[in-house]
């Protein structure tokens, strides 16, 4: 009986490694062909709500994550701790794990700081669902901590390039630590997902990058924006010529016009323009602050895209100089009154001066206000987002604001309407008010430049 049953075995584990060695060599390639293109989709599909279980063996890793901030933000030398990160039930050991944000961390109340996690860090090739990285973001002065969701739901709908985003209930060494938004990073793949390639120059657009020509010499705009991609070669030369062909007004406003798309997919930017105008996302390139931003040179089409990013302020969560009505009557080209002084040549020289360029941008704006933030179809967005998230807000001990701010807050405003700064506009009234204001400018605006 012994012997017979070994004998099946052996021929059992015969079969299999035949199999093995004919059928799955060719299975295992198709695999990995289609997890280099799934880019995450499995991660970000219907809005499910994801569990991260963040587990630290080192003792005092508060510690070491504020020194680790500190010497990122010091050096722009990130470094990242190690973890081990369970998301939804499967494990994915040796992650890397630092805090990330601005204000979001040193204005942040409590211990509920955003994160970024790198899976590949310290495992060469480790990924989640084909992302390699992810940021844990914490809603930052976003009572309804719907703001960047929406923003980037609109802006991915609408075939535009920005990071995704996903609701996630965040565990550190098995205590609940907050309810987050797990949104993309702008990494390898998600420019293979955008632009099919990943080889050129990615450039942040921080801290201010206004796209002033300060000329030829690279280190002239080393404190205005930041390499993020070809770190080693270090040539900024595609970036110097492509602001001083912004900066170029020679010719007719139809000369421009050329000139600009030839190298730069301006419909896609200004979309996403109108959307920031639209929406209230003040911290942004064409509001109130040239920054937020990514830019990238597709090595295949040769030619740049705008990457839109960051919509925790959006619906005007905060902004310094405004009150409701100076807010919700700001102009829908470039507001004015604006923190920000300083020239933004592609902002001036486009939606400023260029009547060709205006008149695109304001149809793209007409048609979002007639699809995308039609009262009855933003309002059903708001409704069911709210009713997906509120047990996990309501249970998060650490959050900004209170279950009471959470359902006034998407409807009506919180705070003194007429005092700049201190008021946060209900995301319903909000659209409500800023609509009625946009369609006054647009018929008056449109009809000028017939």
């Amino acid at each position: 009986m012994k012997f017979t049953s070994l004998v099946f075995l052996f021929s059992v584990f015969l079969i299999r490694y035949t199999d093995a060695q004919t059928k799955p060599a060719a299975a295992a390639t198709a695999d990995d062909k289609k997890k280099k293109k799934e880019y995450g989709e499995a991660f970000f599909d219907k809005d499910t709500l994801h569990t991260f279980r963040i587990y630290f063996t080192q003792c005092n890793y508060f510690d070491s994550l504020k020194i680790y901030k500190h010497i990122g933000d010091s050096l722009r030398n990130n470094k990242y701790m190690q973890a081990n990160i369970m998301v939804d039930g499967k494990m994915v050991f040796a992650s890397g794990i630092r805090y990330k944000g601005e204000s979001s961390y040193d204005f942040y109340p409590g211990v509920k700081k955003s994160f970024r996690i790198k899976f590949d860090k310290f495992k060469k090739g480790q990924d989640y669902m084909g992302l390699c990285e992810i940021n844990l973001t914490n809603n930052f002065k976003d009572p309804t901590m719907m703001r960047e969701k929406i923003y980037l739901d609109l802006m991915n709908r609408n075939g535009l390039p920005a990071p995704r985003g996903a609701y996630a209930k965040v565990y550190i060494n098995d205590k609940f630590w907050g309810f987050y938004l797990a949104t993309e990073n702008v990494d390898d793949v998600f420019l293979e997902r955008n632009f099919h390639e990943s080889k050129g120059n990615l450039y942040q657009g921080e801290p201010l990058a206004n796209f002033v020509d300060y000329g030829s010499h690279q280190d002239t705009y080393y404190n205005k924006y930041v390499l993020k991609t070809n770190t080693k070669r270090n040539d900024w030369s595609d970036l110097v010529r492509f602001i001083q062909l912004i900066n170029d007004s020679s010719g007719t406003e139809a000369d421009y016009l050329k000139r600009l798309e030839s190298k730069f997919s301006l419909h896609k930017c200004l979309q996403a323009w109108a959307i920031n105008n639209l929406i209230g996302n003040v911290d942004a390139y064409n509001m109130f602050y040239p920054h937020n931003f990514f830019v990238y040179h597709d090595t295949v089409a040769s030619r740049w895209h705008w990457i839109s990013l960051d919509g925790n302020y959006a619906f005007a969560a905060w902004n310094p100089i405004l009150n409701y009505d100076q807010l919700m009557s700001m102009s829908i080209l470039i507001p004015d009154s604006v923190p920000y002084r300083d020239d933004r040549p592609l902002l001036t020289r486009t939606l400023g001066r260029n009547k060709l360029i205006q008149r695109q941008y304001l149809l793209y704006l007409r048609e979002l206000i007639n699809t995308d933030f039609m009262p009855e179809r933003i309002n059903k967005m708001i409704d069911s987002l709210s009713a997906k998230i509120r047990l996990g807000v309501y249970a998060d001990s650490n959050k900004m604001y209170s279950n009471t701010d959470f359902d006034s807050n998407v409807s009506t405003t919180i705070g003194d309407p007429t005092d700049p700064g201190n008021f946060i506009p209900g995301l319903k009234s909000y659209i409500s008010d800023r609509r009625k204001n946009i369609l006054e400018q647009l018929d008056a605006m449109l009809k000028k430049l017939e």
